[in-house]
C-alpha cells in the first residue's frame, strides 16, 4: 500500500511536474509571441516615422523650388535683365530695376517663414559672367564657384552643400533664363534650422533616437537623444539599434536615423529553473511556488501586452494626424500648383500656362483640321495711367478689364494674361475672317464705358492683333509671333482698332529692329543733326527766333523722319540722351548768335523726358549755364497730351521754368484736347497753331473759322500766337490782318543746318539796318 501510495505521489509529482513545464513552455511561447509582435509594431511605427520625415524634407525642396522657379520668372528680374539688354544704364533706369529687384528678395526673406524660422538666409544673383548683381548680405562672401556653375548648362536647379567657417551650408541654386538663353544663376542660403525644426516634429528627449543627412560633401546633424552627443555618436553605442536609411528624392541627401528597440525580457533563465526543479522531483509545495511565481511572471506579460496596445492606439492617433497633415499638404501642393500657372491678380492663365493651353488647342485642330484664332491684346496707355494715378489703380484697370473680357468669352475660349497689359485670347473652330472681325469689334466695343475709381472715369481702349492657324502659323510660337506684330500694327495705326497679320508685317518690324540699331549707333557716332527754321514777327517780317528740329540721315535707309525716330527713340529709353543733346546744342548755338541779333530759340521736349523732371530740369538749367544764354531766349515747348496726363511734379517743374525766365509754348494746339482749363492752369506764354489748319484755311471756311477762333481766344488769355505751316503771301497777309504776331513756315525758309541759318539771320539782319 506504501508502495501504491509512493507510485501514485510520483505520478501526482510527475503530473505536476508535466503540468508545470507545459505551463512554462506556453507561457514561453506566448511571451516570444508577444516581443516578436512588439517588434513588429515598432518596425512598422519608426518606418512610418522615417517616411514622413523624408515625405516632409521632399516637399520642402520641391516648395523652395517652387518659389525660385517663382522668383527667377519674377517681373521685376526680368524686367532688370530687359533693361540691361536693350541698354539702358544705371542712370536711364537699370538702377531702379536693381534696387526693386533687392527689394524684392529682403522682402521674400522677410516674409518665408515656417514656425517662426526664416527659410532662407541670403539671396545671390550672380550674372553668368561670375558678377554679383544682386546680394541680400553684402558684407560676406558668397563662397561659389563659378566654373562649376557654368558647367550646369542642363541642369535647372540643383542643390548644394558646401563645407566652410567649421559648418555645412545648403545652398539652393537656380538658373535664370531670359530670352531662352541662361543669363545668370539665383542662390539662395538655406536656413539649416528650419530643416532641423521639421525632422524633429515628433521626436523628444525619451525617444532615444539619433538623425542625421548625408552628403557627399559631409554630414548634417539633426537630433541625437540616443547617445547624447551633438555630433559623431558613439559607434558602439549604436549598434544593435533600429537602423533606417532614406534617400531624399530629387536632392542629394540622404536621411539616417537610428531607434532604441523594445528590451526583451530575458525568461530563459527561469526555463533552466523548472528544468531543475522537475529533474530534482521537488515538492509540491516548491512546484505551487514555482507556478505562483510564473503567475506573477504572466501578469508582466499581461502588462506588456497592455503597453503595447496603449502604444498602437498612440501610434493609431499620430497616423490620423499624418493623414491630417498629408491633406493640409496636398492642398497646399494644389494651391502652389494654381499659383504658378496662374495669374495671382486677374485669376488668368498666366503666360507659360496660355501657351500650353494654346499648344493643346492646335493639336486638336490639326486632328480635326480646323481653324484656331489667337488674338494678341494690349490696352492703350496703360504706362501712363500706371505711373501718374500709381500701381493700385492700373490692378483696377487690369482686373477691371479682365472681368468684361471674360463676360465676352465662351466657355471653350481660352483667356490667359501674358504680362503687364497684354492679354492672350484663344478661339478654337474659327468659322472664318468675318468671325473674327466680329469678335474683334465686340472685344473693343467692351472698352466704350469708363473704368471708375475713385469716381473718377478712365477712358481706355485696346489695341488687337489677330493670326490664324494655319495660315499664320503651325505652332505656338509663330502664331503668338504673328499676333503681336499685327497689334503692333494696330498701335501704329492709331490705336484702338484691330489687324489681322501678314507678311509685309514682318518686314516692317525687321526694318524697325535694324533702324532702332542703327539709331543707337547714329546717338554714339554723333551722327544727328540740329535744322533750324526761321520764326518771324510776321507784322515787321524780320527773323525773331528759331525752331531746333532733329534730323538724321542714315547710310542705309537714307533720310529718316523725325516723326519716326522720335517715336523710336521713346520706345527705347534714349530719348533721354537725344533730349539732352538737343538742349545743349541749340543752347550753344543760339548763344553764338545773340552776337548778330537777339532771338529766342524752341526747343521741342517728349513727354516721355517729363517722367523725370528732376533730371530734365537739371539738364535744362546745366546747357543754359554752359552756354551762357539768358533763360529767357530759351522758348520750350510742349504738346498737350502731357497736360492731359500731368502730375503735380510736372506742373511744379513748369512754374521752376517760368520762374527762372524762360518762355513756354504749347505746340500744335488744335490736334489734342484743346482745354481751356489747361491754358488756365499752366503759365504759358506762347501757343503754336498747328499747320494742319492753315494748309486749307484758304479754301476751307471751317478750318479759317477754327484759326480765328484761336488766335482770338489767345488774345482773350494775353498769349502769343505763333503760325505754323505758312506756305505763301496770302497765308502771311491773313495772319497779320488778324493780329497773328509769329509764324514760320516754308514761305519764309524750310529748317536749315545752322551755318546755312547764320547766313539768312546776317542778311535779314543787314536788311533790317
Amino acid at each position: 500500500m506504501q508502495l501504491n501510495q509512493k507510485l501514485s505521489s510520483t505520478r501526482l509529482i510527475m503530473i505536476a511536474a508535466v503540468l508545470l513545464a507545459a505551463y512554462l513552455v506556453s507561457i514561453l511561447a506566448v511571451t516570444n509571441l508577444g516581443q516578436t509582435r512588439l517588434k513588429e509594431s515598432q518596425q512598422r511605427e519608426l518606418n512610418l516615422k522615417v517616411q514622413n520625415y523624408t515625405g516632409t524634407l521632399e516637399y520642402f525642396f520641391n516648395v523652395t523650388n517652387g518659389e525660385l522657379t517663382n522668383i527667377a520668372d519674377d517681373k521685376s528680374i526680368l524686367t532688370y535683365f530687359a533693361n540691361l539688354a536693350s541698354g539702358m544704364s544705371m542712370k536711364y533706369g537699370l538702377g531702379a530695376s536693381l534696387f526693386k529687384l533687392n527689394a524684392e528678395l529682403n522682402h521674400l526673406i522677410s516674409n518665408s517663414e515656417i514656425n517662426q524660422k526664416s527659410v532662407y538666409q541670403r539671396f545671390t544673383l550672380v550674372g553668368y559672367d561670375g558678377t554679383v548683381i544682386a546680394d541680400t548680405n553684402k558684407n560676406k562672401d558668397s563662397s561659389v564657384d563659378m566654373i562649376e556653375l557654368q558647367g550646369l548648362h542642363d541642369q535647372d536647379y540643383i542643390i548644394r552643400t558646401l563645407q566652410y567657417d567649421g559648418d555645412t551650408h545648403i545652398k539652393l541654386i537656380k538658373q535664370v533664363r531670359y530670352a531662352g538663353k541662361p543669363v545668370a544663376f539665383l542662390i539662395a542660403d538655406l536656413n539649416k534650422k528650419v530643416i532641423v525644426a521639421q525632422l524633429t516634429a515628433q521626436e523628444y528627449e525619451d525617444s532615444k533616437s539619433r538623425m542625421d543627412l548625408t552628403t557627399a560633401d559631409g554630414d548634417i546633424f539633426i537630433w541625437d537623444s540616443l547617445t547624447n552627443k551633438q555630433e559623431n555618436g558613439d559607434e558602439n553605442t549604436l549598434v544593435n539599434k533600429i537602423y533606417f536609411e532614406t534617400a531624399i528624392n530629387n536632392t542629394p541627401f540622404k536621411l539616417r536615423s537610428w531607434f532604441e528597440p523594445v528590451n526583451e525580457k530575458d525568461i530563459f533563465t527561469s526555463g533552466w529553473f523548472i528544468a531543475g526543479l522537475s529533474f530534482l522531483a521537488v515538492p509540491v509545495f516548491f512546484g505551487l511556488f514555482y507556478t505562483f511565481i510564473i503567475n506573477n511572471a504572466n501578469i508582466i506579460l499581461r502588462t506588456k501586452f497592455e503597453e503595447s496596445h496603449k502604444q498602437r492606439r498612440t501610434l493609431s492617433l499620430q497616423n490620423q494626424r499624418l493623414t491630417e497633415e498629408i491633406e493640409k499638404r496636398k492642398i497646399s501642393e494644389q494651391k502652389l500648383a494654381h499659383q504658378a500657372t496662374h495669374d495671382a491678380l486677374t485669376g488668368l492663365p498666366n503666360r507659360s500656362y496660355g501657351n500650353l493651353r494654346l499648344e493643346q488647342e492646335l493639336a486638336k485642330a490639326k486632328r480635326t483640321n480646323s481653324n484656331v484664332l489667337v488674338m494678341f491684346m494690349d490696352l492703350d496707355n496703360f504706362k501712363q495711367i500706371n505711373d501718374t494715378l500709381g500701381h493700385w489703380a492700373g490692378d483696377q484697370i487690369l482686373t477691371q478689364s479682365t472681368e468684361r473680357l471674360l463676360e465676352s468669352v465662351r466657355d471653350s475660349d481660352i483667356l490667359a494674361r501674358l504680362g503687364g497689359d497684354e492679354f492672350l485670347l484663344v478661339i478654337p473652330e474659327l468659322k472664318g475672317v468675318e468671325s473674327a472681325q466680329f469678335l474683334a469689334k465686340r472685344v473693343l466695343s467692351l472698352f466704350d464705358n469708363p473704368f471708375i475709381l475713385d469716381n473718377q472715369e478712365l477712358f481706355i481702349s485696346g489695341s488687337i492683333g489677330m493670326s490664324i492657324y494655319p495660315q499664320d502659323g503651325d505652332n505656338a510660337q509663330q502664331l503668338l509671333a504673328s499676333a503681336d506684330t499685327a497689334m503692333y500694327r494696330s498701335k501704329q495705326d492709331g490705336r484702338n482698332t484691330f489687324s489681322f497679320y501678314n507678311s509685309e508685317m514682318s518686314t516692317d518690324l525687321q526694318r524697325t529692329l535694324d533702324l532702332d540699331g542703327r539709331f543707337r549707333q547714329a546717338i554714339n557716332n554723333n551722327e544727328l543733326e540740329l535744322y533750324y527754321q526761321p520764326i518771324m514777327d510776321l507784322a515787321a517780317n524780320k527773323i525773331v527766333g528759331a525752331e531746333a528740329l532733329m534730323r538724321w540721315h542714315d547710310e542705309r535707309f537714307g533720310f529718316v523722319s523725325p516723326d519716326e525716330f522720335i517715336l523710336l527713340a521713346e520706345k527705347n529709353g534714349t530719348i533721354h540722351k537725344l533730349g539732352e543733346f538737343a538742349i545743349n546744342q541749340a543752347c550753344m548755338q543760339a548763344a553764338e548768335w545773340q552776337k548778330i541779333t537777339p532771338l529766342h530759340i524752341s526747343v521741342n521736349f517728349s513727354c516721355v523726358q517729363f517722367r523725370y523732371c528732376e533730371q530734365l530740369f537739371k539738364q535744362i538749367n546745366d546747357s543754359l549755364i554752359r552756354s551762357g544764354l539768358p533763360a529767357d531766349k530759351l522758348d520750350i515747348e510742349i504738346t498737350e497730351s502731357l497736360l492731359f496726363n500731368h502730375n503735380t511734379e510736372v506742373v511744379d517743374l513748369l512754374n521752376k521754368l517760368q520762374s527762372m525766365g524762360a518762355q513756354l509754348s504749347i505746340d500744335d494746339f488744335g490736334t489734342g484736347y484743346s482745354a481751356l482749363s489747361y491754358l488756365q492752369k499752366f503759365p504759358f506764354d506762347r501757343l503754336k497753331i498747328d499747320r494742319a489748319f492753315l494748309k486749307n484755311m484758304q479754301t476751307n471756311d471751317a478750318d479759317r473759322a477754327l484759326v480765328n477762333a484761336i488766335i482770338s481766344m489767345a488774345k482773350a488769355l494775353n498769349l502769343k500766337v505763333v503760325a505754323e505751316g505758312i506756305e505763301d503771301q496770302w497765308h502771311a497777309d491773313y495772319l497779320i490782318a488778324m493780329h497773328c504776331e509769329y509764324g514760320q513756315g516754308y514761305f519764309y525758309s524750310k529748317p536749315v543746318p545752322a551755318k546755312e541759318f547764320e547766313l539768312l539771320l546776317q542778311k535779314d539782319n543787314q536788311i533790317s539796318v
